[in-house]
């Protein structure tokens, strides 16, 4: 049975940090929160009341405020009592019924695909995070709780709330800094969903337990004897690693657990923080480090705020040692995380809400949510943004930058201003010519090189890793992708012989194009162009629109060759320029938000490369093979002989085919090539015209292109 808490031990433990707190309101919502669920049990047969108290506990080991301990105490009131939201905003102030309203709010799926229910529950504690960050940590109090005593469950919901711990509350954990919380959190879970290695793991550990203890106390006192002299507060923290740690080790060296049941963990405090560099160098001196292994948090923070040093030691008979350095403050700030630097603290005037709209990383959290992420994906730039380890690039004026592990140039360009982003066309690291998808790394000296015709593509979001990146490169494409349809439509608003005599810029402003707009529905002008420019909106649907001014539909001769199937043979498309389709042609037709419906050969590699960004394949085919003519390429081998070109052309000219251009190729000695350009009627056309060229003697081969 637990032991629970009494009005008078948690007023006492809350003058300690606080003498101006409001004891009278935590004694009403104890006596209220008891009354409420009096009679209640928990699946382990305990009083239900027994649950807030040890969430309470839990909080205030971070020191926290009054109205959020009150808000622990009544958490479950509303959701599993008969007491309502406004009863607790009567009784205790809106203060507290806020935060209770935001820890029921959060109310997470319990059944979805795996993905969409982990990104909807995460996005809820985002939004609940951004409110007031207090709602977070009384939900993550609540999870360790739970933890705690989930043996009372049945296995089935042991493994799914496990698993939602480990996916969701740990790395909030961890965004938050709470390092008295999440190794907890991450190793309960372990131990639930990895049952048979927790036991292996904790078996070893158990075995090797008197060494690693006895080797743990053997360093910390020949440490201290050194540190003594110039350090006489400091002190030694020695502990095993947890088993979910081991597991992580375990899969990155591939070592064996028996040989990392000996890893020893010791954290050094130090009065300031100044004295973090010299300690560093007494444990070198002392024990040799493993070189690569050291990293600095003091000079580059993780994103959490958390501050150390950490290096890795090689001890005796093949024992790791891992080492933090820290200060006072720092162990606090590494203890509670962002409860250290709070706002209910006297002297300090910035609210909880407003320090939680500067945490970088929920920032980056709520971009991601912006910027119409798949699960999937909202998921794989959570990881990113939670993730302990961060790279620390600089630009040119010695700005150091916090950016995701894979971050690559693009995302350097996007954190620090949009036109960077949108003109990037590479970069120089430490002076080194660099594409756009070089992955920076901590240090790196980052110089990015821009061109004003670059414009984003969509194979840019391939290789960005931050939720801000993808954001600012979809904005821009989509904007430019308007702009271009807009352009589009109101160049085919030329086709309406109602608007024949209005002149180029007047056209899309006309009271003939605005009353269509109207007719269909649509916002204005604009939006009529972009559906028509998209090939959304058929020129029979637009002159519909108009009335009787719209007279009959001329798309153009080339495009009434062809026949596109379904609804589309009524759309606008384009005959594309890498191929030059003609009637009688193989081909096959993409739409595209981008550029609306593209005409192919089904044989041009084009087509192939644009199946990836397209939204739909059209099936096409040709309505008459008779007809209105269209260019094609052709290039021309011939002997190198007075007279041969002229031969060529003339022969050209005879089958009825015009010539728009001709370019030499090259000339050998014996021989010559000329490209050419040309207008024919069909595919029929064009082949006699090539036999006719065959045939000639001066012509070594003649091929369309």
């Amino acid at each position: 049975m637990a032991v629970m808490l009494t009005v008078d031990e948690i007023g006492a433990r809350v003058l300690a940090y606080n003498r101006e707190a409001d004891l009278d309101l935590v004694a009403r919502a104890y006596r209220f929160a008891e009354g409420a669920h009096r009679g209640q049990l928990r699946h382990s047969g305990e009083p239900y009341f027994s649950h807030p108290l040890a969430v309470v506990e839990i909080l205030l080991g971070l020191e926290l405020d009054v109205p959020t301990l009150c808000a622990a105490l009544l958490h479950d009131t509303v959701e599993d009592t008969p007491t309502s939201l406004n009863d607790l905003r009567h009784r205790f102030g809106s203060e507290v019924a806020s935060l209770v309203d935001g820890v029921t709010k959060v109310e997470l799926l319990a059944e979805a695909t795996p993905s969409e229910k982990r990104a909807t529950n995460l996005g809820k504690i985002v939004s609940a995070m951004v409110g007031d960050i207090r709602v977070a940590l009384i939900k993550v109090a609540d999870r360790l709780h739970n933890m705690r005593t989930l043996a009372a469950m049945g296995a089935a919901k042991q493994a799914r709330i496990a698993a939602e711990t480990r996916d969701l509350y740990v790395p909030i954990a961890m965004g938050l800094g709470l390092g008295a919380i999440y190794p907890e959190l991450a190793e309960l879970s372990y131990q639930v969903l990895h049952r048979e290695e927790y036991d292996e793991i904790r078996a070893c550990f158990d075995y090797a337990h008197e060494r690693v203890r006895a080797r743990g106390e053997s360093f910390a006192g020949e440490l201290l004897q050194r540190l003594a002299p110039r350090f006489p507060g400091a002190r030694v923290e020695c502990r095993p690693c947890f088993a979910h740690e081991v597991a992580r080790i375990q899969r990155s060296l591939g070592e064996p657990i028996e040989r990392l049941a000996h890893i020893l963990r010791v954290t050094v405090i130090v009065e300031h923080d100044d004295d973090c560099y010299p300690v560093l160098g007494i444990l070198h001196a002392l024990r040799p480090p493993i070189l690569d292994r050291f990293k600095d948090y003091i000079a580059t923070p993780r994103s959490n705020q958390y501050r150390a040093l950490h290096s890795r030691l090689r001890g005796a008979r093949g024992c790791t040692i891992r080492v933090r350095i820290l200060s006072v403050a720092m162990d606090q700030v590494a203890r509670r995380g962002v409860t250290y630097q709070w706002a209910y603290k006297r002297g300090a005037d910035e609210p909880p809400a407003a320090f939680a709209r500067r945490m970088q990383w929920l920032h980056e959290l709520q971009e991601a949510q912006k910027a119409m992420l798949t699960s999937d994906e909202f998921l794989e730039m959570a990881r990113d943004t939670l993730a302990s380890d961060r790279i620390h690039p600089v630009t040119p004026r010695g700005d150091v930058l916090n950016l995701p592990r894979g971050a690559t140039l693009l995302d350097f360009a996007c954190a620090i201003h949009t036109d960077l982003a949108y003109h990037c066309a590479g970069g120089r690291v430490d002076g080194r010519r660099v594409e756009r998808d070089h992955v920076l790394r901590t240090g790196d000296q980052v110089e990015i090189l821009t061109e004003a015709m670059i414009e984003p593509a969509p194979s840019w979001l391939t290789f960005v890793r931050t939720p801000h990146a993808r954001r600012l490169l979809r904005e821009q494409m989509r904007s430019r992708q308007r702009e271009r349809t807009i352009a589009i439509g109101r160049d085919r608003l030329r086709a309406i012989p109602a608007l024949a005599g209005v002149a180029d810029g007047a056209r899309a402003s006309c009271p003939a194009a605005q009353a269509a707009a109207r007719r269909l529905g649509l916002a204005n002008v604009d939006a009529l162009l972009a559906r028509l420019g998209a090939g959304r909106l058929s020129m029979g649907e637009l002159r519909a629109a108009m009335g009787e001014q719209g007279g009959e539909e001329k798309v153009g001769e080339a495009a009434a060759a062809c026949l596109l199937l379904g609804e589309a043979n009524t759309r606008l498309y384009h005959l594309a320029h890498c191929c030059h389709p003609l009637a009688g042609d193989d081909v096959i037709a993409f739409f595209s938000q981008r550029d609306g419906i593209i005409v192919h050969r089904r044989i041009c590699h084009h087509a192939v490369r644009r199946a990836v960004d397209v939204d739909e394949v059209v099936p096409v085919r040709w309505q008459s093979e008779a007809a209105l003519g269209g260019q094609v390429g052709m290039v021309v081998e011939m002997r190198n002989e007075p007279g041969a070109l002229a031969t060529v052309c003339s022969r050209i000219g005879e089958q009825g085919g015009n010539i728009l251009c001709t370019r030499t190729l090259g000339v050998g000695h014996r021989f010559g090539s000329a490209h050419f350009d040309l207008e024919v009627r069909n595919l029929n056309h064009l082949v006699r015209l090539l036999d006719a060229l065959r045939g000639e003697t001066v012509v070594v081969s003649a091929e369309r292109v």
